[in-house]
């Protein structure tokens, strides 16, 4: 499929999506239940979805908080000149680092970071200093996390 395709999205597709969506661990007798089909026509459309790219895998979603992060960073980076490759290298090795963008603009990226305490956010920042200035804006809500989109 190319990014110019939309697959055919019929409304048991649709369906099986948001019930996915609700509960990714539900199984194939429980989305039958939810959407009037057997659970061979499930496993068989949900594999369907997978193959097609539609559902990219089934993950946990891990509160940030219950593991002792108490503060999100949003972190704008503008690389300096002949860095943006190291930048980016680096990017991706900082575990701390737990979503990013490449962006256009003067900025070349935009990550969202994870802090234990407002103390972790200099020392981290300063690893990056010989390859990008930065600017930074602490998260004081999220009234929209990320979602998927519109099926």
């Amino acid at each position: 499929m190319t990014f110019t395709e939309e697959p055919a999205l019929d409304p048991l597709d649709r369906a099986i999506l948001a019930a996915l969506v609700q509960d990714a661990r539900s199984g194939w007798s429980e989305l039958a239940a939810q959407t009037g089909v057997s659970a061979p026509t499930i496993r068989e459309r949900v594999r369907r979805l997978i193959d097609s790219g539609v559902i990219r895998g089934f993950t946990a979603e891990i509160s940030p908080q219950a593991l002792g992060y108490r503060l999100e960073a949003v972190v704008r980076f503008r690389p300096l000149p002949g860095k943006r490759h190291i930048l980016e290298q680096r990017i991706q090795e900082t575990d701390r680092i737990v979503q990013c963008d490449k962006v256009t603009g003067e900025d070349g990226f935009v990550a969202r970071i994870l802090l234990r305490d407002i103390g972790e956010l200099d020392p981290l920042l300063e690893t990056f200093a010989r390859m990008a200035t930065t600017h930074t804006s602490i998260v004081k809500s999220s009234p929209v996390r990320m979602r998927p989109p519109a099926f």
